[in-house]
C-alpha cells in the first residue's frame, strides 16, 4: 500500500497523470435569458432583423439576439400565431426580409418586415398538419424559394400522410404536389436539400421512420422530382428477407428508423455527402447511423457507405443531428442527439479519412429527450455554438482560425438559399459549404457559411456559385474575419468579437 501511494504521488509530481479535459462548451441558457424553452420541436437560427446577430426561433417563439450578450423574447410583439412544431426561414416574397413557414400549421406563412414584425402571407391550404420538418430552395429555377414538407403519422390510428411541395408563385405559396400512395411513408422531420450531383438543380433527401426506405428526390431543374434513392445507394439497407407493409398496402424491405439527415462535405473533396441519423432498436435488421460518401462523377454521384469506417457507436435513441466544424480544424464534425431518458447526445470529432472520435462527455453538452440540434455563432467570436434540448451551449474550447461568409443575392432569393461556397488557400484543406434552409430533424443552422482554417493565417479565395449557376470568385479574404458578399459587389468586412 505504501508503495502504491508513493507511486501515485510520483506520477502527480511528474505530470504523468493528466487532469480532466476542460469542457468545450458551457451552458449559458439561463444567463442568456433563454430559460424555459421547450425541448420539443425543431430549432431555427436566423438573423431576422439583418443586424448581423443570429436570432432564435423555437416552436414559433422568437428571441432577438442582443449583440451576443443576451436574448429577449419578442414573440408577442411579432404577431406570429399559432406556434408550430418547426419553422423554415427564407425570404419567400423577395422583399429582402426573412419570412417564416410552420409546415405543420395550415397555411402558416408569416412575412417578416425586418424589425421582428410579421403578417400573414398567402399560402394554400396544407394537405395535412402532421409535418415535422421542411426544406426550402428554388426547385424550379424561377428565382423564387419553394418548399418541400415531409409528413409523419398518427400512430394510434396506424395512419400515414403524404409529403407535399409548394411552388412559390411570386411570393404566394401554391400547392404543387402531394406524394402518391407508393411513396407515402412516415418521415419524422429529416428533410434537407442540396445539389449533390452538380447539375444545377437542388435535390431533396427525406429520411423515413418505421424501417421504411428513405427518399432521394432527383430534380430535373424545373421542379419535377423522381425518387432514385435505391439506385443511388441512399434508401437504406433494404433487407429483402425482412419486409413490412403500410396500411395503404405498400410493401417495403427493412431499412431504418431515420429521424434526421445532414448534407455536408465530410471528406473535403468538394462534394456533398450524407449523414443519415437512424434511431434503432437492438435487432440487426434495423439500420444504424450511416455516413454515405458522394462518389462523384466517376461513380455517377452514387453513394459509398462509410459507416464502418466512421464507427459511430450504437445507442438506441439517436434523434436530431447537425454538422459544424466546432474546433475550426477544417473538417466538419457532428452532434447527434437522443430522445430516450438516460441516453445522452454525443459529439463526434472528424479525424479525417472517414474516422470519427467520440468526444468525452460530448464536450460538456448535456442533451437528452429532444429532436433539436442546430449550430450558429451567436456571439460572433468565430466558434460555432449549439442549441439542443432547450439549452444554449456556448463554444469555449480551443479553436483554430476561421472565416465566416454571409451571402446576399438579388431579389427574389435575397438570402441566397441554395448558393454554394468553395474556399481555398494555403495551409488548410479546400472546403465546401452551402446556404441551406433545413437540416437534421426540423431544424435550421445559421444561413452564413463558416470555414475552419486551423493554423493558417494567409489569405483565402471564395468561389461562390449563386443559385442560378452564376459563379464569382472573391480573393484576398483574411483569416479570423467575417464578410458579407453581395452578388456583383466586393466583400465587405463585418465586425467579429474576440475569442
Amino acid at each position: 500500500m505504501i508503495f502504491w501511494k508513493n507511486a501515485v504521488f510520483a506520477l502527480l509530481l511528474t505530470g504523468a497523470v493528466s487532469a480532466p479535459a476542460a469542457p468545450l462548451f458551457e451552458d449559458v441558457t439561463d444567463s442568456a435569458g433563454l430559460a424555459g424553452i421547450n425541448r420539443d420541436g425543431g430549432v431555427t437560427w436566423v438573423d431576422l432583423d439583418g443586424d448581423g446577430w443570429c436570432d432564435l426561433v423555437v416552436q414559433g417563439r422568437i428571441w432577438r439576439n442582443v449583440e451576443g450578450r443576451k436574448f429577449v423574447e419578442v414573440t408577442k410583439e411579432s404577431g406570429v400565431t399559432p406556434f408550430g412544431w418547426s419553422s423554415t426561414a427564407a425570404d419567400f416574397n423577395g422583399d429582402g426580409h426573412i419570412d417564416l413557414v410552420f409546415p405543420n400549421r395550415d397555411g402558416a406563412l408569416w412575412l417578416g418586415d425586418g424589425k421582428f414584425g410579421f403578417t400573414k402571407g398567402e399560402m394554400a391550404k396544407t394537405p395535412n398538419t402532421h409535418s415535422m420538418g421542411a426544406a426550402a430552395a428554388d426547385f424550379d429555377g424561377d428565382g423564387w424559394v419553394d418548399l418541400y414538407a415531409s409528413s409523419y403519422e398518427i400512430w394510434e390510428k396506424n395512419q400515414s400522410f403524404a409529403d407535399f411541395r409548394y411552388r412559390n408563385n411570386q411570393g404566394k405559396l401554391e400547392l404543387a404536389w402531394t406524394a402518391d400512395k407508393p411513396e407515402t411513408m412516415r418521415s419524422r422531420g429529416g428533410v434537407t436539400a442540396a445539389d449533390f450531383n452538380n447539375d444545377g438543380a437542388v435535390d431533396v433527401y427525406v429520411g423515413n421512420y418505421r424501417l421504411q426506405p428513405n427518399f432521394l428526390w432527383i430534380n430535373d431543374g424545373k421542379g419535377n422530382f423522381v425518387n432514385r434513392a435505391a439506385e443511388f445507394g441512399a434508401a437504406g439497407t433494404m433487407r429483402q428477407n425482412v419486409k413490412f407493409k403500410t396500411e395503404l398496402g405498400v410493401e417495403y424491405p427493412s431499412s431504418g428508423h431515420t429521424i434526421s439527415a445532414v448534407w455536408g462535405d465530410f471528406d473535403n473533396d468538394g462534394l456533398f455527402d450524407l449523414f443519415v441519423g437512424n434511431f434503432s432498436h437492438p435487432p440487426k435488421y434495423q439500420d444504424r447511423a450511416m455516413f454515405l460518401q458522394n462518389g462523384g462523377p466517376g461513380k455517377e454521384y452514387h453513394f459509398i457507405d462509410r459507416s464502418t469506417d466512421a464507427a459511430i457507436p450504437w445507442q438506441e435513441s439517436y434523434a436530431g443531428s447537425a454538422a459544424a466544424d466546432y474546433d475550426n480544424d477544417g473538417r466538419l464534425d457532428l452532434f447527434f442527439g437522443t430522445i430516450y431518458k438516460g441516453d445522452r447526445g454525443k459529439l463526434f470529432h472528424n479525424e479525417g479519412s472517414w474516422k470519427f472520435s467520440d468526444v468525452p462527455d460530448a464536450g460538456g453538452t448535456r442533451c437528452e429527450r429532444t429532436f433539436q440540434a442546430a449550430w450558429a455563432d451567436f456571439d460572433n467570436d468565430g466558434r460555432p455554438d449549439l442549441f439542443t434540448g432547450g439549452r444554449l451551449y456556448r463554444n469555449v474550447g480551443p479553436a483554430g482560425n476561421f472565416l465566416r461568409i454571409a451571402l446576399a443575392d438579388r431579389a427574389p432569393n435575397t438570402a441566397a438559399i441554395g448558393a454554394v461556397v468553395k474556399l481555398t488557400g494555403e495551409g488548410f484543406p479546400p472546403q465546401l459549404r452551402q446556404v441551406e434552409a433545413g437540416t437534421g430533424c426540423g431544424s435550421q443552422n445559421e444561413l452564413a457559411c463558416r470555414f475552419g482554417l486551423g493554423k493558417a493565417e494567409g489569405e483565402a479565395t471564395a468561389e461562390v456559385r449563386w443559385p442560378d449557376g452564376t459563379v464569382e470568385r472573391f480573393p484576398g479574404l483574411k483569416s479570423n474575419s467575417a464578410y458579407r458578399i453581395t452578388r456583383g459587389g466586393k466583400p465587405v468586412a463585418v465586425p467579429v468579437t474576440s475569442k
